[in-house]
């Protein structure tokens, strides 16, 4: 199922910084930081929480804060998982108004090894409850799908694990645009293992906006991620 995505990954990365490149924005510059804990529930299930703080208008400018908790089945030897999620979102609207919003997610993964080389692709139907009493929004709420896809090299006897990734997002029920490309993310980062349950993780993230006048976001990141 995966074994031409190696091949296929450069090309769409390549694709992805020529768009970059030739879009004239404005960028800001942000920070990530967030904290994640995965707890197993037998064989097949685990629970994962997730805290993560956005600051933006380099970095000195809050921008949201999520919080989220969700549930996962693997089967097909750990190769395949689904799970659903469900997300309290606290941000900066475009009105310059402090506002809640309601996120809830299906994901669909599959996650292939090839040697040192982990391949993996993740998809998400997501849905978004916004807030009428802080804001105007011409689509409430909003729903999008996303496309993540992903490459890691596992360096043996290293605790580093580098990868790169990809995801596309698409505005699904937009009535005057139809469904159509909204955002690409470009992240490149590193893993990196402390002990047996417990991670860092490192990177550095491009947000391009292909609709609408939002300037594109580069952002340093940092995930503690904990295992139960």
């Amino acid at each position: 199922m995966l074994r031409g995505f190696h091949k296929s990954l450069p090309l769409l990365l390549l694709f992805s910084l020529s768009s970059f490149a030739q879009t004239p924005r404005e960028t800001n510059l942000g920070v990530s930081l967030s904290v994640e804990a995965e707890k197993g529930l037998g064989r097949f299930f685990s629970l994962t929480g997730e805290e993560e703080l956005r600051l933006r208008d380099n970095s000195i400018g809050f921008d949201r804060s999520v919080t989220s908790l969700g549930i996962d089945y693997a089967f097909f030897n750990r190769k395949v998982k689904i799970g659903v999620y469900y997300a309290l979102l606290y941000l900066y609207n475009n009105d310059h108004i402090f506002e809640s919003r309601h996120r809830y997610y299906f994901n669909l993964s599959y996650k292939e090894t090839l040697g040192p080389l982990i391949l993996s692709w993740r998809g998400r139907l997501q849905g978004t409850s916004r807030n009428e009493n802080r804001g105007e929004y011409r689509i409430n709420p909003k729903y999008r799908m996303k496309n993540k896809l992903e490459a890691a090299y596992l360096i043996w006897g290293s605790p580093w694990k580098p990868y790169l990734s990809c995801d596309f997002s698409t505005d699904l029920n937009d009535p005057v645009r139809g469904s159509e490309l909204t955002r690409l993310r470009l992240q490149g980062g590193t893993s990196w293992r402390l002990n047996r349950t417990t991670y860092l993780d490192f990177f550095l993230r491009c947000d391009e906006y292909l609709v609408g006048d939002d300037p594109r976001v580069l952002s340093l990141g940092a995930t503690y991620k904990v295992k139960f």
